[in-house]
């Protein structure tokens, strides 16, 4: 079977059954009643508003204090990130300067008066 008359029998119109209209009235009816008999709440409004006041008070400063803390752990990163260069720089200098010390075993006697390294 070809998918053009699939499609036409399946889309076949249909008439409802006898009260839909009535039925949707009524339900629509009913809904806009229940919608009407809400109970008012003054004091959930009154938090809301406050909530919504304080977010707006209070937000720019949590910002602020935000980008701060950000920039300051930033810089940190940036002085550790200095100390480590000038830390491997400084012991590069050291081993150039101060050379290892030279052992040499002199022999036993030869020359020395008691202080250690002096003839």
């Amino acid at each position: 079977m070809n998918p053009d008359a699939r499609l036409r029998r399946a889309l076949v119109p249909v008439d409802p059954p006898d009260g839909f209209a009535q039925r949707v009235r009524a339900r629509i009816a009913e809904d806009s009643r229940a919608a009407t008999a809400v109970p008012q709440r003054p004091l959930a409004r009154w938090m809301a508003i406050a909530a919504t006041v304080l977010a707006v008070l209070v937000g720019p400063f949590a910002y602020r204090e935000y980008e701060t803390r950000r920039e300051a752990i930033a810089a940190r990163a940036q002085v550790v990130l200095a100390l480590q260069i000038v830390s491997r720089e400084l012991n590069s200098a050291h081993r150039k300067v101060v050379r290892p010390v030279e052992t040499t075993l002199a022999p036993a006697g030869a020359g020395v008066s008691g202080k250690e390294g002096r003839p």
